[in-house]
């Protein structure tokens, strides 16, 4: 466990609690938050990354799925009202395994039932839970609105005719297929399907691509095709924004594609600046529409 006190005094807002899942994006949104808010982040145990160096304004507390009652005292106790969710989670919560805290004992019953159903449904319902509890969980656009990509290209390259034919046919699938809450990204090269994200998610798809590539399941030219990310229709924005970053652009370049498109206002760049120079120099596009 890391705990460290805030050093900015609280706004009339209070504290900014982020529940970090794994990836550095949690630390990145604590640092541009800092200056204006102060920041308390709460690392889940075994999916988290390790806490790095604390600026001034920003706490930083370790928990697990069994501390909620933890958590929530924590919470309580930085007055924290306002609560923003970030980061990959990867597993569910082993609920045999679990030693759970008698808060968490209360909330066992509800949790439970919180995560059945789809992706769309579980976040609506652990929204659901966490605003009972006294909380509101606010949306990265109204927390670090500096996050979402700008319309525009991230970097210097821009997509060709080929890749703008793509772009729109990938648009048009995660339009259409919206309803059935199936993912978030799908890969269209020349003019065709070859790739829809699942449960794997972006990164485990882009795997799937090159390998299949590897196979000449699909022929095209190197720097043919590209990645579309976007949110689904009716997405529950607080908590599931779409985002990339450095490992989506590796597994881009792996996959022989020629860039990534993304949606302006509504997706993430995790490290902008660094996708920016690292598309630049593999020649890969990241443009935000």
């Amino acid at each position: 466990m890391v705990d460290g006190a805030a050093t900015t005094t609280h706004g009339a807002e209070g504290p900014l609690g982020i529940v970090a899942g794994a990836g550095g994006l949690p630390w990145e949104a604590a640092a541009a938050i800092a200056p204006r808010r102060p920041v308390v982040v709460f690392a889940i145990d075994h999916e988290a990354d390790p806490v790095p160096q604390l600026g001034p304004g920003i706490a930083a507390h370790r928990f697990s799925y069994g501390q909620l009652g933890r958590l929530r005292r924590l919470a309580l106790d930085a007055k924290v009202r306002d609560v923003l969710l970030l980061g990959t989670v990867s597993t569910r919560p082993d609920f045999a395994a679990m030693v759970p805290d008698l808060e968490t004992l209360r909330l066992l019953p509800r949790i439970v039932r919180s995560v059945v159903g789809g992706d769309d449904t579980i976040v609506r319902n652990l929204v659901a839970m966490i605003e009972e509890e006294g909380f509101r969980v606010v949306s990265v656009a109204e927390a670090v609105p500096e996050l979402l990509a700008a319309p525009g290209p991230v970097g210097r390259c821009l997509p060709g005719s080929a890749h703008a034919a793509d772009i729109a046919m990938g648009v048009q699938y995660l339009e259409a297929s919206a309803p059935f809450d199936v993912g978030q990204g799908v890969v269209v090269v020349e003019g065709r399907i070859v790739a829809v994200e699942g449960a794997e998610g972006t990164d485990a798809m882009l795997d799937r691509v090159a390998e299949v590539r590897a196979r000449r399941r699909f022929r095209a030219a190197k720097g043919a095709g590209v990645l579309v990310k976007r949110a689904k229709r009716g997405q529950e924005m607080r908590t599931d924004v779409p985002v990339i970053g450095a490992a989506t652009l590796a597994g881009v370049v792996k996959a022989g594609l020629g860039g990534i498109a993304i949606e302006a206002g509504r997706t993430i760049v995790a490290e902008r600046a660094a996708v920016a120079r690292a598309a630049d120099k593999v020649g890969v596009f990241v443009v935000a529409q």
